[in-house]
């Protein structure tokens, strides 16, 4: 892996764990309710375990279709 695109998938990340604290940060008072509902609708409103796995299983097809294409190297 190239030195700029690994330097970039950090950067990335990095920024993705900066947005994901200060949302935290910002609904806090939110999270703190205590509801007396059910599951689904628990899941419903906090989903970030849901869209953390999308994200992840959309950057490893990201990350997949790059592996299969060429090198601009090798096209010479």
């Amino acid at each position: 892996m190239k030195r700029n695109t690994f330097f970039f998938i950090i950067v990335v990340a990095i920024l993705l764990l900066v947005g994901w604290f200060f949302f935290r940060f910002i609904n806090s008072d939110e999270l703190l309710r205590d509801e007396d509902s059910g599951f689904r609708t628990w899941f419903w409103d906090k989903r970030g375990l849901d869209l953390t796995v999308q994200v992840i299983l959309v950057f490893a097809g990201a990350l997949g279709i790059a592996a299969i294409l060429p090198d601009e190297e090798e096209n010479g």
